[in-house]
């Protein structure tokens, strides 16, 4: 019987560690096409010297100037977390890949953003953001 116990808690610790798994890599994918829109792989760009691949702003709305690199990637997985989640501020699940470019640019070219991270995506600018895979 405890070997029963065993196999079913082993079975469960997989389970959990495979979703955690799927979820990283969402939440990395979505991460590396904001960075696409935002000019982050553009040697040079402002947020590749900030160390900000997702051009997040601090609460005095300025961009924020990371100490490195990994730090601004933790930051943007965070963010794309609290989205999918439905625990940020400014954007729920729900919301399409277009209606975040609207919010995410302030208005600066939210149709050019919102195609080049539907395209790194492989969906269109409608999909809503909960439905990547």
């Amino acid at each position: 019987m405890a070997w029963i116990l065993l196999i079913l808690i082993l079975v469960g610790a997989w389970m959990i560690s495979r979703m955690k798994t799927e979820v990283d890599t969402r939440v990395k994918k979505i991460a590396e096409a904001i960075a696409a829109a935002e000019g982050y792989y553009v040697s040079g760009s402002l947020p590749q010297r900030l160390n900000n691949p997702g051009s997040l702003k601090g609460s005095d709305g300025k961009l924020v100037a990371f100490a490195s690199a990994q730090d601004g990637w933790n930051a943007l997985y965070r963010q794309v977390q609290l989205i999918l989640l439905g625990a940020s501020k400014w954007y729920t699940p729900d919301m399409s890949i277009e209606e975040i470019a609207r919010v995410y640019t302030g208005g600066d070219k939210p149709d050019v953003w919102a195609s080049i991270v539907a395209a790194k995506l492989g969906v269109t600018p409608d999909t809503p953001i909960s439905q990547v895979v």
